[in-house]
């Protein structure tokens, strides 16, 4: 069984290696089409995903953000970005580098809980819509609580519309935390809610009292 770290790393590599299948246009296009749907109906993703996760528990996570990466395009094809949490720091002519940036790997490292929760959950993407991609916060929140409320199936069919919005306006998931996520939420569905949660209101501003 691996730890918690390793499994960690196992993600991490996981979408470093859905990135390089959806370099090819014709992968990335069988890959989307499995979009919201059950493992048991992605029949053409399993040439590209069975080796890696046959065996794995929460199968359904590794289809889901393969499909979601794929959904993405190629410009979002780079594994392991973060909210930029500098804004005035990037290029004012490229709205994509504004909102995201690359989180560079440090092979020589331990690895490090700290640096992996410090990472952008659901929770923490959708806040930095409603900072800098004009999403209407209250909207946001309650979009946030619906989805930390579906059971698995549901939320796995209903991630792809917020996830293409966000897409649209420049913002790209950790698709690594989101997949480990998606991998514990059967398990303790409670704990990863509150982590988007917390995430969220951690990273938008106060509501004024009236």
């Amino acid at each position: 069984m691996s730890t918690a770290a390793e499994h960690r790393a196992s993600c991490d590599a996981f979408v470093a290696h859905i990135h390089l299948l959806c370099a090819e246009p014709g992968v990335r296009v069988r890959l989307s089409r499995g979009r919201g749907r059950p493992v048991e109906e992605c029949a053409p993703m399993d040439r590209y995903l069975a080796r890696r996760t046959a065996h794995r528990q929460g199968r359904r996570a590794y289809y889901t953000v393969a499909s979601l990466i794929a959904m993405a395009g190629p410009q979002t094809h780079t594994p392991g970005v973060r909210p930029d949490q500098d804004p005035d720091s990037a290029p004012q002519d490229n709205p994509a580098s504004l909102l995201v940036t690359p989180v560079e790997p440090t092979p020589t490292a331990a690895p490090d809980p700290t640096a992996w929760y410090a990472r952008p959950n659901l929770g923490a993407t959708l806040a930095t819509a409603v900072r800098r991609a004009g999403h209407q916060a209250e909207r946001t929140e309650s979009l946030l609580h619906v989805l930390t409320r579906l059971s698995d199936d549901q939320l796995h069919r209903r991630l792809p519309a917020p996830v293409t919005r966000l897409l649209q306006d420049g913002i790209t998931p950790d698709w690594a935390v989101l997949l480990n996520d998606l991998v514990q939420r059967p398990y303790r569905r409670d704990n990863v809610g509150l982590r988007w949660r917390d995430a969220f209101y951690l990273a938008t501003p106060e509501p004024r009292r009236t």
